[in-house]
């Protein structure tokens, strides 16, 4: 599956994407607190994470196509949930 960073294109286009410079980046955090899942993560974190929603909606595979997001992608190292799959029903 192809992410195309449809999200991240368009924020460039209108000069609103965020600068990375302020905020260091480690990745998204998942937390598992009071029977609820935390995502957190920088404006960018959140903006990479878009795109690959918005690539998995609009991939036009069929059903099952996903995403792993883990160390080797987007996840912090130190996330209390180390992985996270992204799954198109």
């Amino acid at each position: 599956m192809y992410n195309g960073e449809l999200v991240t294109s368009f924020l460039q286009r209108e000069g609103i994407y965020p600068s990375a410079e302020p905020e260091k980046s480690d990745g998204l955090a998942l937390k598992l607190e009071h029977n609820q899942i935390l995502l957190s993560g920088t404006a960018c974190d959140l903006i990479d994470l878009a795109d690959l929603l918005v690539s998995l909606a609009l991939s036009g595979e069929s059903k099952g196509q996903h995403w792993h997001v883990d160390d080797l992608t987007l996840m912090d190292n130190s996330s209390e949930i180390s992985e996270l799959i992204l799954f198109r029903k």
